[in-house]
């Protein structure tokens, strides 16, 4: 996964883009059709932003956080992307082909008296 890291209005430490390396490379675990993420750090009047956008085959998802701290607002946008892959792979999951044989958990059986 190619991951670009910018900042807006001030320059990203170091320590912020190590953080940020760190927590990327765990989105793959979620799907392999990510091809990149844009995470793009910006300083507002008093605001901290994160935003960081996934693209990839088929996919693009993006989160916004706003906070006073920029690694919480980081933080908190990975946990809503993390939220979004979940739920995206179990979309997946769920169009696979069931067996025939097995009974649907909505079908009652009707009873015979």
């Amino acid at each position: 996964m190619n991951i670009d890291i910018t900042g807006r209005h001030f320059h990203v430490t170091e320590g912020l883009r190590d953080h940020a390396l760190a927590k990327m490379t765990k989105l793959d675990k979620y799907t392999l059709k990510i091809e990149s993420a844009h995470v793009v750090f910006e300083v507002q009047k008093f605001h901290q932003v994160c935003e960081i956008v996934l693209t990839g085959k088929h996919i693009r998802m993006t989160a916004l956080e706003k906070s006073a701290d920029i690694y919480a607002s980081f933080d908190q946008a990975v946990a809503n992307l993390q939220k979004q892959l979940a739920r995206y792979h179990e979309k997946l999951k769920s169009h696979h082909k069931k067996d025939g044989n097995d009974e649907s958990e909505d079908e009652i059986p009707a009873e015979k008296d």
